[in-house]
This record gives structure tokens, sequence and C-alpha cells, in this order.
């Protein structure tokens, strides 16, 4: 049996040149996209499907996690907050008549400063908002590798119905939610495995029917399959994938799929629907970058190169945390920056950085130091941090947290999912 081939050499066109190219477009990555669109660099960003939004839309986590710490306080602001009211511009939102404007403080809110959101109009308020923004995204597009000269990215090989292309750059934003361009570069990363956990949409006539014409939309509902991270999962015998693998991802697919098949199965009836599928596998954790600084989890910690201020999700109330600047760039590679879960935080500072806040500042902090950096001539190593904080704190975003928040010893807080009320078909097991 053959177990290998070898590719011959062969000529690549040039399909494309810009300032900064982002890999993948997720929210991480539309965050990238804009700050260095903002800060006047030419933006092309590839993705693979075609739409933007990765598992907020594609993968159906259309819940906006919440950008206060449950005591009233706002912690993000920046683009993780603007990309909140772009992701609800069209159809409903759920925000909290409280929180609306963006306050800084609210005194007893009536809920969190988060919402959820029509997935359909996500997508278009998304291809608008960057179009507003002059970014050229690439759509059904795969990254294929990084083209490294030494400790220099050039640009990236991709791979579409054209045939196979590169696009080149000066500055190269991985916001691929697996590492992939770090990686393929010869960055040092850690990867994990992942529960299978499933999210669907349901309608039940009769539950439409019971309620009123405002009700509608709320009966569409979520239906959990497989395991939840906010419980002890030790005693399910559901296996655990590697999100990095072929094989892996495969048998997720596979496996997420039959569990929603064996429950319409057992609940076939009239007047019942499942709605829809995700569109992609929904890892939450899969290879990250160890890079020239870890994140690490210790609440209420000054951070001297902090570039913006993030809370754990799913806990109230929330600790905030401070996010190292250096936890974005590897060591050695010149000018390729981590946005998103890919970012140099391991173990529980993984957990956090993974929510749709978090990513979105580190994607707002890569694209903006990717575009400073173009513009002093250096590397993303010698970027002016005390400058690219000043540009941050413009925005809106926080960078350290206030003696306030640093001082307020909060009791520690019950995991408690921010999401609307699910319908659960779990297998987890909680002990």
């Amino acid at each position: 049996m053959v177990k290998s081939i070898i590719e011959e050499k062969r000529e690549i066109p040039v399909a494309g040149e810009a300032d900064v190219i982002v890999v993948g477009g997720g929210l991480a990555g539309v965050g990238a996209a804009v700050a260095a669109a903002r800060n006047g660099m030419s933006v092309i960003l590839i993705e693979k499907s075609f739409v933007l939004g990765g598992l907020a839309t594609l993968g159906h986590v259309c819940v906006y996690l919440p950008l206060d710490d449950g005591l009233g306080h706002k912690i993000h602001g920046g683009l993780a907050e603007e990309l909140l009211y772009v992701c609800c511009r069209y159809s409903y939102n759920t925000i909290p008549d409280c929180w609306k404007g963006g306050p800084s403080f609210v005194e007893n809110p009536e809920g969190r400063y988060q919402t959820t959101f029509n997935i359909p109009a996500c997508i278009m308020a998304l291809d608008e908002f960057l179009e507003a923004e002059h970014v050229k995204v690439i759509f059904d597009t795969n990254f294929c590798l990084p083209i490294m000269e030494g400790n220099l990215c050039k640009g990236v090989i991709v791979e579409n119905k054209s045939g196979r292309s590169a696009y080149l750059a000066k500055m190269v934003v991985d916001a691929s939610g697996d590492a992939d361009v770090l990686f393929r570069a010869g960055a040092e990363c850690e990867t994990q495995k992942n529960i299978v956990s499933h999210w669907t949409y349901e309608v039940d006539v009769e539950k439409i029917r019971n309620g009123n014409a405002r009700d509608v939309l709320h009966n569409v509902q979520m239906r959990w399959f497989g395991l939840r991270p906010d419980v002890d999962n030790s005693g399910s015998k559901l296996p655990t994938f590697y999100g990095t693998t072929c094989e892996g991802v495969n048998d997720y697919i596979k496996l997420s799929r039959s569990l929603a098949l064996d429950y319409l199965k057992k609940n076939q009836r009239d007047g019942y629907a499942m709605m829809t599928l995700p569109f992609m596998p929904q890892f939450r954790m899969t290879r990250r970058l160890k890079g020239l600084k870890e994140m690490e989890a210790v609440p209420r910690v000054h951070v001297e190169s902090s570039v913006g201020c993030v809370i754990h999700c799913l806990e109230s109330p929330e600790e905030v945390y401070e996010f190292p600047y250096e936890a974005l760039i590897d060591s050695r590679i010149e000018n390729i920056v981590a946005a998103g879960r890919i970012v140099s935080a391991g173990g529980r500072a993984w957990e956090i950085m993974r929510f749709i806040p978090s990513c979105v500042l580190t994607g707002q902090a890569a694209g903006t130091a990717a575009a400073m950096a173009i513009k002093a001539g250096c590397s993303l190593q010698k970027v002016d941090i005390a400058a690219l904080q000043e540009n941050l704190a413009a925005t809106g975003v926080m960078i350290h947290m206030t003696e306030e928040l640093r001082n307020n010893k909060r009791k520690s807080g019950k995991k408690a999912l921010n999401i609307p009320p699910i319908n659960t078909d779990s297998l987890s097991y909680a002990h």
C-alpha cells in the first residue's frame, strides 16, 4: 500500500495582496479585520465557509454572552460591545433595557448585558459591517500553508474553486480557531480533546398554539445534545475528540448527529420538527498557541502589558482578569498574531478566552497591533505596548480594572449558564 506521494513543484499564482490578511471569519476574525482597517490598513479576510460568524452562526451558538460582571459593572467595551449590537442589528434581541446604550455601571440591573440573536439576520449584518469597513472577504477558501522565510510570514497559500493560489501580506492574523497558521508556521502549540456538545433548534406547534403571536419566536427553542461544560462529565461514556485531525472532526460530527437522530426517532410526532442543525462541529478548545507569555487565571491581578479585561462567562458574579499582549504572539515568529480561542492561555484561562466577548477583544488587539507594527516597521514583539493600550482604550476597551473591581472580593460564583432556557437531552453526569 502506498503510504505517501511526492507532490510536484508548481508555480502558484498570487491572487491578491494586502497589508493584513486575517485567516478565519468568526467573530474574532471580524474584530481583527475591522480593527486593522480602522487603523488604516488594507485587509483581506479568508473564510473557509460561505458565511461569517463561525460558531456564533454556523455553530448555532447565537448567544452573545455577558459584557458585564454580574454586579452591574460593564467590563467589555470597544469592538466586543459594538459587535454585540451588530449581531442583533436586525430581527430580535434580548438586551435588558437597563443596558441599552452601554452604560458603564447599572445599579441593581434587571439582567445581564447580553443578547440572543437571529442567525440569518446576524450573517447579513456582518456582511454589511465588513463591507462598510472596506474589508475584502474571500469566502469558500481554505487556508493551506503559511509562506515562511525564516521567522517572517510573507503570506498564505489557499485553495478554492479556482485552484491553489497565494495571498501576500505584511502581517497575518491567525483567527482560524485551531491555530492552523501558527502551528504550520512552526509555533509551539498545545492540543486537547473536546466533549460532544451539539446545539440544534426545534419548534413545537402545540406550544405555539397555547401561546400568543408575540411568543412565536420564543417557541423556536434550542435543544442541547451530548455533554455540557457546566457539569461534571467524569461518569459519561461518551468519547472525547481532537478537533485538529480529520478522524477527530469526522467522528465528532457523526456522533453528534447520531444523538440528535436518536432523539428524533423517539419523539416523532405531529407538530414537532427540528428546524436546523449546526453546519460546523461545535468544538470549544482544540489547539492554542504557547506564546511569549501565558495568561494566568488569577483574578484581580494587575498585568502591566494588559490589552483588556476579560471575564468567565459561565459564572455569576464573574471574576475579572487582565489579558497580556504577549499572549497573542509567538516568541520567534515576527508577523503572525493570534486572535480568538487560540491565544496563549492554558487550563482554566483557555476556558475564559473561548467566549465571544474575549474572542472579539483579542481580535481587536491583534488587528490593532498588526497595524501598529506595519506603521512602525517593526516585528510584533517590538510593538509599543503603551501606545497599543492607549489606542485600544480610546475605543472603550477597559485595559486595567478599576480599584473598585480589584478590591472587590467576590463570593465564589456558582457556575450558571448565561443562556436562555434550553431543552436538554443531555448525557452529562452531575455528581
